[in-house]
C-alpha cells in the first residue's frame, strides 16, 4: 500500500495551481490527499480525495474560523490525517505550512513546505508573519524552493540553510510538443499571466507599442485576468494600440497551451511589486514556452535567470526596462524560429517525471527522520 501524502493547497487557483495539481497527479510511490478550506475549480483540477472544512457543521466551522483568526492555525485537519494514516504533510506556500503546524504536532508526522513567491517576499514584511515563520522554521522538517534566489531569501529570513532544498518545477514534456517551424499567420506576441503588478504587464504593453509600427501585422494576445485589468486597458487605449491587442481572459490549460503553440514570442517581464511581491522562483509559463521552443523575452527577476538561460533559452533584461524588452521583441520578430536549446534545457532540468522522482526521494528522506 502506498504511503499517504497530505497536501495542504488552499485554494486551487486557475493560473497558479496547475503545477501543484500536475505534481500530485505524477506521484507514483505515494498517494495524495488534499486538505483545504474551500473546494474550488475541481473541474480543472480533478484530484481526489479533497477534504474541506466546508463539510463540518456550521457551528464547528465558525469555531474553526475563530481559532484561525486568533492563532493563525488550522484545526480539524488532524482527523483526516489520522483517518488516512498520512505519512507526511506537504504544505504549498509558507502560510499553509505555518497553519498546518498544529495538525503536525497533534498527529506526530513531518511537514515539508514549498515556498512560491509572495510567501517569501511580501508576507515577511508583516511582523506577525516574521514571528510565525520563526516557529515554522524551527518545527518544520524541510523547505522547498524553486531556485537558489528564493533559497537565499528564505535563509535570510532565518531558515537553516541545511533545511532548504531546490526543487525545480516540472512540466509534462510528453504533452508539450516541439514544432521546429513557427506557426503560420501574423506574428503574435503573447503574455500568459494573472493581471497583477508583479507580472509587469504594463511594461509588456509599452514594449509592444514600441515595435508595433515596425511590424504592422503583429498582434499582442494576453491570456489572463485580474485586478489590474482596467489600468491595462487604459494603457492600451492611451498608446492607441487597441486594434492590435486581444485580451483572452482566463483560459483552461489546454487552451492556453494552444495559444502558446501559435505564439511567435512569449513576453513575461516580471517585476518586484510595491508591496514586495515577487515571482519567488520562475513562472511555469516560461518553462512551457521553452518546452515548445517558443522564444522568450523576460526579466532579470527572482529565479527566472536560473530557468531561462540568457541568450541560450531566451533574452533577459532588467526589471521595467521597456527599451530592452522592445529590443528583445524586435530580435524575436525579425527572425522568427523555434529554440531547440530551450527545449533540451527543459527536458534535462524541468521534466515532470524526473522532478517527481526527486520529490518522492525527498519524501523518503523526511519520512525516515
Amino acid at each position: 500500500m502506498k504511503p499517504v501524502i497530505a497536501h495542504s493547497a488552499n485554494p486551487f487557483l486557475p493560473l497558479t495551481a496547475g503545477w501543484i495539481y500536475d505534481q500530485m497527479r505524477a506521484l507514483k510511490r505515494y498517494r495524495p490527499i488534499v486538505m483545504t478550506q474551500a473546494r474550488q475549480n475541481l473541474d480543472r483540477f480533478p484530484i481526489a480525495p479533497v477534504f474541506s472544512t466546508e463539510d463540518f457543521s456550521p457551528a464547528r466551522r465558525m469555531a474553526l474560523r475563530l481559532i484561525r483568526k486568533v492563532r493563525g492555525v488550522y484545526m480539524g485537519y488532524e482527523h483526516w490525517l489520522r483517518e488516512h494514516n498520512a505519512a507526511l504533510i506537504h504544505a504549498h506556500f509558507g502560510q499553509e505550512g505555518y497553519r498546518c503546524l498544529s495538525a503536525k504536532q497533534r498527529v506526530g508526522i513531518p511537514i515539508v513546505t514549498t515556498f512560491y513567491g509572495l510567501d517569501v517576499s511580501a508576507l515577511p514584511r508583516q511582523r506577525i508573519w516574521r514571528r510565525r515563520y520563526e516557529r515554522l522554521f524551527a518545527e518544520g522538517e524541510l523547505f522547498l524552493v524553486e531556485g537558489p534566489f528564493m533559497g537565499e531569501r528564505l535563509i535570510a529570513l532565518g531558515c537553516a540553510a541545511y533545511r532548504v532544498v531546490v526543487q525545480h518545477l516540472g512540466v509534462d514534456v510528453s504533452k508539450i510538443p516541439f514544432d521546429a517551424a513557427p506557426a503560420d499567420g501574423p506574428p503574435v506576441v503573447l503574455t500568459y499571466a494573472v493581471f497583477r503588478e508583479k507580472k509587469g504587464l504594463r511594461y509588456a504593453i509599452r514594449a509592444f507599442a514600441k515595435i508595433a509600427d515596425k511590424y504592422p501585422d503583429v498582434q499582442l494576445r494576453m491570456i489572463g485576468d485580474g485586478p489590474l485589468r482596467p489600468q491595462l486597458e487604459a494603457e492600451i487605449q492611451n498608446l492607441r494600440i487597441g486594434a492590435r491587442v486581444n485580451m483572452l481572459g482566463l483560459l483552461p490549460h489546454p487552451g492556453a497551451l494552444e495559444e502558446l503553440s501559435r505564439a511567435t514570442v512569449l513576453l513575461y517581464p516580471s517585476v518586484t511589486a510595491a508591496d514586495g511581491d515577487t515571482e519567488g522562483g520562475a513562472p511555469v509559463a516560461l518553462i512551457e514556452a521553452m518546452a515548445m521552443g517558443v522564444p522568450v523575452v523576460s526579466s532579470l527577476h527572482a529565479d527566472i535567470p536560473e530557468v531561462v538561460i540568457d541568450e541560450t533559452c531566451g533574452l533577459l533584461f532588467p526589471e521595467r526596462d521597456v527599451a530592452g524588452l522592445a529590443e528583445g521583441l524586435d530580435a524575436a520578430l525579425n527572425a522568427p524560429k523555434r529554440n531547440r536549446a530551450a527545449r533540451a534545457h527543459v527536458v534535462t532540468r524541468h521534466n515532470l517525471e524526473k522532478q517527481t522522482q526527486k520529490l518522492e526521494a525527498i519524501y523518503d528522506q523526511v519520512g525516515k527522520k
